[in-house]
């Protein structure tokens, strides 16, 4: 029996560099009360024996940090030396600042390796995008999306050529804002927009949760109006809700997980991580070591991973995850 392989992963490696204050962030977000607790970076060295390895056991794709702005991070041009000598792809999220280089010169950088770029805005009018993206100069961001995309066309030919997706969290106060987000994606060829509900972190944002038994009507009739748009670009994750009564609902049992036995996410100190859910709750679901103790193949295969992937769904975290989908 062959060995069991991530065909993704994703490396943390400055989960505490970000130049925005989203406010949906369960790290830097305005409502944050830890702020001056710091997270270390992570050391080149494991960086780059991380993607040595990946690249040795055939990962298709790696995502550089989740959490932050990955761009920020001071040897990011590790990932790019390492990919770039390889068959993996990049899949990058940013918030579309672009720091440090400039839209352009990231884009030479970043679309030749990249799969996809997720740029994440939640509205093109700045009085919705920057009450979400608070520090945010949304003009600012809109005209790096352009560059970016100019330099995404050139590459049309290539094979397998990169897409870019405008990502959104969906939220009571910026749904107008998305559905303009994808009038300007439609108008500027953007190859899709990704949404994804909100992750209620803060109880300030408790009544922005579109799964409220409050908003999910609101939120389905949203749906009902976008539905011409998809005859126009590809719009993910914007499904409806059923209807329930509570918000702590069970997710229906034949929901599977889209992550367990498929992708892997290491931190920056190099632990493994075995979802994305917010941390405070992934580590409800064991500590499975690190990669300075484990290989990648090996944490994979252990009989505690395996286990989880057989019973995950009689972990709390799991019976309410919004990640879960339809077989």
């Amino acid at each position: 029996m062959s060995e069991k392989k991530p065909w993704r992963i994703t490396i943390d490696t400055s989960p505490d560099q970000c130049n925005l204050n989203c406010i949906m962030c369960d790290t830097h977000s305005i409502y944050a009360a830890r702020k001056s607790v710091k997270r270390k970076r992570m050391e080149p060295t494991l960086l780059r024996e991380i993607l040595i390895e990946a690249k040795k056991i055939g990962v298709k794709e790696i995502i550089p940090s989740t959490m932050g702005e990955p761009l920020l991070y001071p040897y990011f041009q590790i990932f790019i030396d390492e990919i770039s000598q390889s068959d993996i792809k990049l899949n990058l999220t940013t918030n579309g600042t672009f720091p440090k280089l400039g839209a352009e010169a990231w884009g030479k950088k970043l679309l030749p390796i990249t799969s996809d770029t997720k740029i994440s805005i939640n509205g093109i009018s700045p009085n919705i995008n920057e009450q979400v993206m608070v520090n945010t100069q949304t003009e600012e961001v809109l005209n790096n999306i352009k560059t970016y995309l100019k330099i995404r066309d050139k590459r049309k030919s290539q094979p397998n050529p990169p897409t870019v997706t405008l990502q959104v969290t969906f939220m009571k106060n910026n749904l107008e804002g998305i559905r303009e987000i994808i009038e300007f994606a439609i108008k500027h060829k953007v190859n899709r927009v990704k949404g994804h509900h909100l992750w209620v972190n803060w109880p300030e944002l408790e009544i922005e949760n579109m799964r409220h038994p409050n908003n999910i009507g609101i939120w389905n009739q949203f749906i009902n109006t976008i539905v011409s748009y998809r005859r126009h670009i590809q719009l993910e994750t914007f499904d409806k809700l059923a209807e329930k009564s509570n918000l702590e609902q069970l997710i229906p049992d034949a929901y599977e997980c889209p992550f367990l036995g498929k992708e892997l996410w290491i931190d920056q100190d190099g632990n493994y991580n075995v979802c994305c859910a917010p941390s405070e709750k992934r580590v409800t679901l064991g500590d499975f070591g690190s990669f300075q103790k484990m290989s990648l193949l090996e944490m994979f295969n252990s009989k505690q991973y395996e286990e989880l992937c057989l019973n995950y769904k009689t972990k709390n975290i799991c019976q309410t995850c919004l990640l879960r989908k339809p077989c």
